[in-house]
């Protein structure tokens, strides 16, 4: 029975401090974001499947990550570089049919997965390509050229 009662107390509280720390994360949208989410799911397990002492540290580390993240989030809004650096850029890796070799190397891409991307974008052939981008949460952008707009 004590068991469900934590559970409870555990689902409880992940749930608030979830709302706490915002949708965005909810939505995992950045492996930051991605990354307190692991978190939490650890130590709500080691809440609900452990001892008292546990219990009770789990919570108050789920609650301390939480706070944390609505800090670091509020340092990327107050200091662009703090975002820069936790968050990256997006990156051009395709421009005027020509591969960005350095970028795509970096960022451990092949070309396969530019011409996938091309694909679920309807595109048949590179050539129709103007730009294409590796954006911060991993998924290519395809800008298509004027002339098959």
């Amino acid at each position: 029975m004590i068991t469900i009662l934590k559970a409870a107390v555990a689902y409880l509280i992940v749930l608030l401090v979830i709302r706490l720390i915002g949708r965005r994360t909810v939505s995992a949208q950045s492996p930051l974001d991605m990354m307190v989410l692991f978190m939490f799911s650890g130590m709500a397990n080691g809440a609900v499947m452990g001892g008292e002492h546990s219990f009770v540290g789990a919570i108050s580390a789920m609650v301390t990550v939480g706070l944390m993240h609505v800090s670091v989030s509020w340092l990327k809004l107050r200091f662009v570089w703090i975002e820069r650096l936790l968050d990256g850029t997006p990156i051009v890796v395709f421009r005027d049919s020509d591969y960005d070799e350095t970028q795509m190397r970096r960022l451990r891409m092949q070309q396969a997965d530019l011409r996938t991307a091309a694909r679920q974008k309807g595109l048949e052939d590179l050539d129709q390509i103007a730009v294409a981008i590796v954006e911060r949460d991993g998924k290519i952008s395809i800008i298509q050229s004027k002339e098959v707009a």
